[in-house]
C-alpha cells in the first residue's frame, strides 16, 4: 500500500452466506477510491440462476422479474475482474464478501483474485472505540452518513466507501506515537489491515492537535481543569410561578406540578428544621429538574448534594444532560461528578507495560488497539464509555486501579492518572452522582460522601432491592465446583486434551508449577467438599418437600447454631483460605512463566493461556467472597439472613451458603443520620395513595416524613391504551415451557406485521431464554433485531444497541421494569408477559414473609400484592415519556381482568387510561386500530 493506492469497497447481496452450498450472487457494487476520493463506481444485479429466499428479496427489495433479466456472474466475472485487478480490496466483513466473490470466480474458471485485503468492521471497531454497534447502518448514523437504500449493493459499497474515508482521515490525524503503537499491536489484524496501519505508522508526526499532549509515550486528551465549587448564587430562588417561567421558558414547557415540587424542598431545607422527605413525582413531571433546581440555591457552595440513581445509564443521563440543561436555564456553572469504583478506571502505568508485551491472541490486541486511540478521546477513563458487550477480558484486570489509594506524585502518570482526577472532579463538584448500590455500601465513607451533604434518592422504590442485593453474597456450589473442574482439565486434564503441562513439557521448572498448582486445587477442592460434607451432615438432613425450590432444597440457618458449627471448623475454613491463597500464588507464578514461554505456541496453544487468566480471574474473585463471608460469619447480625441451597439430587458438591440482608433499616438509618434530612423520590412510591409500603421496605416507619404526591401532565386517554388479552392458559396450570410456547406465539402474532419498537417485560430470566430460542425459530428475527437480556449482551449495551435499532424487540426483567427512558418512536409497545409477583419460594421472600405471619398479618396483601403493584406501574412507566408519545401497554396474564387482585391492581394504572379485554386473536386488529387512529 502506498499513497497512490486504489482501493476497491466492494459490497455483495447474495441468496444466502454459505456459497458452498449453492449461495449466489445476486448485486455487485464497487466504489474506487484514491486519494480520499471517490474516483469511480459500478453497480449491477446478477441472475442467480436458482430461486432467491422471500426474506432476501423483502430486505433488498429486487424483484424475482428483474433478476431474471439481469447477467449471469459468467457473463460480468470478466469485467469485475478487470474492475478490481491492482487496487486493495475493502468490505464491511471482507471476510465474507471477499472469499464468496473469489469462489465465485472459481466456479465459472476465472481464477481466484489474489489482492491485498481491508476490513471496515476491524477498521471502525479500532478508531471508534465508543461506537454502540459496528454495523453498516449503526455507524453510517453516527458519522451522519447519508444511507438511503440499506441492503443495495450500489448503496452500500457508497457508504461504505464514505465511512472508509471518514475512517482513513481519524487513523491519519491521530498522533504519530498513537499510530506507532497501533502498529505494533495490529499483527493479527484481518488479512492485510495489518498492513493499513503500518503504511500510516510511517508518515510524518504532524503538529499535535491542542486538545491531546504525550506522556510517557501515550497521546492522551487534556482534562477539564477543575473548578471550585459554586459560589454563592447572585440569584434569589424563583418563588412565584412567574419567577419559575422566567426561568424556564421557552426552552422548557411549564408545569405547575413540577413548581410544586421545587417549593416542597426548598422551603423544607429553608425551614428551621427541615424534615426528611417522600416524593412521588408522576412520568413526565420533570423530576430530576425539579428537584435540582431549588438545591442549586441551596448548596451556596459550602454543601455537596449527592444524587443516587438505579443505573449508571442514568447517571449519565444526569451529569450529561440534567445539569448542563439547569446552567443553562440559570446561567450557572453547577459541577457535577461520577461517584463509582475505582476499578472503573484505567490505570495508565499498567496500560503501558502491557503495550511493551504482544499478545498472539487477537481479541487482546485488538482491545490494546481500541484502548490507544480511546485515550485520545477520553478525559475520565472510565471503561464504560467503550461499551463493550462485558468487561471479562482478563487484560481489564490487569490494567485497572485496584483499590482507593491515591497514586503517589512521584509515580509514572502521577499527573494523568484517571483515578486521581476522578477522585478530585468528586472533592470539588456541587453534585455528586452515584447509584444505590454503591451508596449503600459507603453511606458513611466521608472518602466519598462528607457528612451534612444533601442526599437525594431518585428512583427510591428501587432503592431496598439494590441495597438487599450489594449485601448478598454467596459461597461455594456449582460454580466453584465447575471453575475448579475447567482448571484441572486445562492444566493436566487427560491425554486426548492439549494441556498447559503438555505445553512446557520442555520446561522443567514451569511443568513443576503447573502441577504443583493442580495439587494444590485438589487440596483446596478436597478441604472445600469436606466442609460442605460437614454442614450438609449439621444442617440439610432430614429434608423435606416443603424445603424444594426451583430444583434445589432450601435451609435457613439459626444464628447460634450457625456459631457453633463456625467455632467447631475454625481450622479448617482458615486452612481452606490459606490453599486458595497459596493456589493463587502460584497461578500468579505460572502466569509470568507462561508469559515467556508462549512466544512459542500455535495461535490455537494461546487461547489456553487467555482461557487461564480467565479462570485465575476467578480464584481471585473466590479469594474475596471467602474473606468477605467468613467476616460476616465472624460478626453475627440479627438483620442478616444465612441459609444454605443444595441440589434436590442430593449432590454435596452443589451446596452453597447464601448471606443477604434480610431488611435495610441499618442502612436506612446510616442515610438519614451521615446526611442531611434525604429525599426520596420517584414515579412509584405510593400503593392506594399511600407510602407505607415503600417506608416498610426501607425500615423507616417510625421515621416523621413529610410526603407528597405530585401527578403526570400527560393526558393518558389520546396517548396510551391497555390491552388485556383474556384467553391465554393459566400462570398455575400451565409449565413454564408452555407458557414460554404461549408468550412466543402472542409476540409472533403481535409483530409479524407490526414492526414498532416493542420493550416485553419478564419476570426470570430463565423465561427470557426459553421465549427467545423459540423466537428464533420463527420469521421474527428477518424482520426485527431480537435482544435478550442475558443472552445477547449486558444490560447496558442491549439498551443503548436497542434505543438506535428501528424494529426491535428487547427480552428484559429486573432493571428494564423501571429507569429506562426511551421516548417517541424509540418505545411504542410494552408487553407484560406475566405479572411482576416475586417468587414466594426463595429464602429471602420467605423469611420476609414469616415475619409478617409472625406479626398476625397476610404476606399477600402486606407485602406481595403491594410490591408487584408498584412494579407494574413501573412497567406502564417505560411506554410514554413525552407529552408527543403514543403506546400500547399489552398484558398477556389472564389474571389481570380474572382476578380480585388483577382489578385492583389495574386500578393502580392511571384511571384516564382506556382498558380493554381482548382474546389473543383480536390482538393485532386492536392495535393496529389504535396505532392508525393518531397518525
Amino acid at each position: 500500500m502506498n499513497k497512490d493506492s486504489v482501493y476497491a469497497i466492494v459490497d455483495l447481496e447474495t441468496t444466502g452466506t454459505n456459497v458452498q452450498k449453492g449461495d449466489r450472487i445476486i448485486q455487485f457494487g464497487c466504489v474506487l477510491v484514491q486519494h480520499g476520493q471517490i474516483i469511480d463506481q459500478l453497480a449491477f444485479d446478477v441472475n442467480p440462476e436458482r430461486s432467491v429466499p422471500s426474506a432476501i428479496l423483502q430486505l433488498t427489495h429486487l424483484t424475482t422479474k428483474r433478476l431474471a433479466v439481469a447477467p449471469y456472474f459468467e457473463d460480468v466475472a470478466t469485467t469485475i475482474r478487470q474492475l478490481l485487478q491492482q487496487t486493495v480490496f475493502v468490505a464491511h466483513n471482507v471476510n465474507f464478501d471477499y472469499p464468496f466473490l473469489n469462489a465465485e470466480l472459481q466456479r465459472v474458471g476465472q481464477p481466484a483474485l489474489n489482492l491485498a485485503a481491508i476490513d471496515t468492521v476491524e477498521l471502525a471497531q479500532v478508531l471508534l472505540p465508543t461506537a454502540i454497534s459496528y454495523r453498516l447502518r449503526d455507524l453510517t448514523k453516527l458519522l451522519a452518513i447519508e444511507h438511503t437504500n440499506p441492503h443495495q449493493a450500489d448503496s452500500d459499497a457508497l457508504v461504505t466507501a464514505k465511512l472508509f474515508i471518514a475512517l482513513t482521515q481519524r487513523l491519519a490525524q491521530l498522533p504519530l506515537v498513537t499510530r506507532q503503537a497501533l502498529a505494533k499491536c495490529a499483527v493479527y489484524a484481518v488479512r492485510q489491515t495489518s498492513d493499513y496501519f503500518d503504511y500510516y505508522a510511517q508518515q510524518s508526526a504532524g503538529k499535535l492537535p491542542d486538545y491531546l499532549y504525550i506522556s510517557h509515550g501515550l497521546a492522551l486528551r487534556k482534562k477539564r481543569t477543575a473548578t471550585t465549587r459554586l459560589t454563592v448564587p447572585t440569584k434569589n430562588y424563583p418563588q412565584t410561578d412567574a419567577e419559575k417561567k422566567h426561568y424556564l421558558q421557552p426552552l422548557l414547557k411549564w408545569r405547575k406540578t413540577q413548581g410544586k415540587m421545587m417549593d416542597a424542598i426548598y422551603f423544607n431545607f429553608t425551614h428551621e428544621q427541615p424534615q426528611p422527605l417522600i416524593l412521588e413525582a408522576a412520568t413526565g413531571l420533570g423530576k430530576s429538574l425539579g428537584y435540582l433546581l431549588p438545591f442549586s440555591f441551596l448548596l451556596q457552595g459550602k454543601r455537596q448534594l449527592v444524587v443516587s440513581t438505579a443505573t449508571a445509564v442514568l447517571q449519565a443521563q444526569f451529569v450529561q444532560q440534567t445539569v448542563p440543561l439547569l446552567n443553562q436555564l440559570l446561567d450557572m456553572n453547577l459541577t457535577a461528578a461520577i461517584v463509582k469504583s475505582p476499578q472503573h478506571y484505567i490505570d495508565l502505568a499498567k496500560f503501558k507495560q502491557a503495550l511493551q508485551t504482544t499478545d498472539r491472541l487477537k481479541p487482546v490486541q485488538l482491545l490494546k488497539m481500541q484502548l490507544l486511540v480511546w485515550l485520545t478521546m477520553t478525559t475520565t477513563g472510565d471503561f464504560t464509555e467503550l461499551h463493550l458487550a462485558n468487561y471479562q477480558a482478563p487484560l481489564f484486570a490487569q490494567i485497572c486501579h485496584y483499590n482507593q489509594d491515591i497514586v503517589s506524585a512521584e509515580a509514572p502518570f502521577a499527573a494523568d492518572d484517571f483515578w486521581r482526577a476522578a477522585r478530585q472532579r468528586q472533592q470539588q463538584a456541587d453534585v455528586l452522582v452515584t447509584n444505590h448500590a454503591f451508596l449503600s455500601q459507603h453511606a458513611v465513607d466521608t472518602t466519598f460522601f462528607p457528612k451534612e451533604s444533601y442526599l437525594v434518592v431518585d428512583e427510591a422504590q428501587q432503592f431496598p432491592a439494590a441495597a438487599t442485593k450489594a449485601s448478598g453474597h454467596q459461597l461455594m456450589g456449582d460454580t466453584i465446583t465447575l471453575l475448579l473442574k475447567h482448571l484441572h482439565q486445562l492444566l493436566a486434564g487427560n491425554s486426548a486434551q492439549t494441556t498447559l503441562a503438555k505445553l512446557v513439557e520442555a520446561a522443567p521448572l514451569v511443568h513443576y508449577t503447573v502441577m504443583s498448582l493442580d495439587y494444590g486445587l485438589s487440596e483446596f477442592e478436597q478441604l472445600l467438599i469436606h466442609l460442605q460434607g460437614q454442614l450438609n451432615e449439621s444442617f440439610m438432613q432430614p429434608l423435606t418437600s416443603s424445603q424444594r425450590a426451583g430444583g434445589y432444597f432450601e435451609q435457613v440457618l439459626d444464628n447460634h447454631a450457625l456459631a457453633n458449627w463456625l467455632q467447631e471448623n475454625r481450622g479448617s475454613c482458615r486452612k481452606l483460605y490459606q490453599l486458595l491463597n497459596n493456589c493463587l500464588l502460584l497461578s500468579n507464578k505460572l502466569s509470568s512463566q507462561l508469559l515467556m514461554q508462549q512466544v512459542q505456541w500455535l495461535k490455537s496453544e494461546q487461547k489456553i493461556w487467555l482461557t487461564f487468566n480467565q479462570y485465575v480471574q476467578g480464584l481471585v474473585t473466590l479469594r474475596q467472597q471467602l474473606q468477605t463471608v467468613f467476616t460476616l460469619l465472624n460478626q453475627p447480625d440479627q438483620g442478616q439472613l444465612v441459609w444454605l441451597t443444595l441440589k434436590d439430587n442430593g449432590d454435596v458438591a452443589s451446596l452453597a451458603l447464601h448471606l443477604s440482608r434480610l431488611d435495610i433499616a441499618p442502612i436506612s438509618q446510616q442515610l438519614l443520620t451521615h446526611f442531611a434530612p434525604p429525599v426520596f423520590t420517584g414515579a412509584t412510591l405510593s400503593v392506594d395513595h399511600r407510602f407505607t409500603y415503600f417506608k416498610q421496605s426501607m425500615g423507616v416507619m417510625a421515621t416523621q416524613f413529610v410526603e407528597k404526591r405530585f401527578a403526570s401532565p400527560f393526558r393518558y386517554k389520546r396517548q396510551a391504551a391497555l390491552f388485556a388479552v383474556t384467553d391465554g392458559p393459566g400462570v398455575r396450570e400451565a409449565t413454564t415451557d408452555d407458557y414460554a410456547a404461549y408468550v412466543a406465539q402472542a409476540l409472533v402474532q403481535l409483530l409479524q406485521h407490526n414492526h414498532r419498537q416493542t420493550l416485553v417485560l419478564f419476570n426470570s430470566l430463565q423465561m427470557i431464554t426459553a421465549v427467545y430460542r423459540m423466537l428464533l425459530q420463527t420469521e421474527l428475527p428477518k424482520y426485527h433485531e431480537i435482544f435478550a437480556q442475558g443472552v445477547t449482551g449486558s444490560k447496558e449495551r442491549i439498551i443503548k444497541r436497542f434505543g438506535i435499532s428501528e424494529r426491535g424487540i428487547l427480552l428484559g426483567t429486573g432493571s428494564f421494569w423501571a429507569g429506562i427512558d426511551l421516548p417517541k418512536k424509540a418505545l411504542e409497545q410494552v408487553i407484560i408477559a406475566r405479572l411482576p409477583f416475586a417468587a414466594p419460594n426463595d429464602a429471602l421472600t420467605k423469611a420476609r414473609y414469616q415475619k409478617i405471619e409472625q406479626a398476625h398479618q397476610n404476606p399477600f396483601f402486606k407485602a406481595a400484592l403491594p410490591q408487584a403493584t408498584l412494579k407494574l406501574r413501573q412497567g406502564f412507566g417505560r411506554l410514554i415519556r413525552t407529552s408527543s408519545d403514543y403506546g400500547v401497554l399489552v398484558i398477556l396474564d389472564k389474571r389481570i381482568m380474572a382476578t380480585n387482585y388483577g382489578k385492583r391492581m389495574l386500578k393502580a394504572l392511571p384511571t384516564s387510561l382506556p382498558k380493554t379485554a381482548v382474546s389473543l386473536s383480536e390482538l393485532g386488529s386492536q392495535v393496529a386500530q389504535f396505532f392508525a387512529a393518531k397518525v
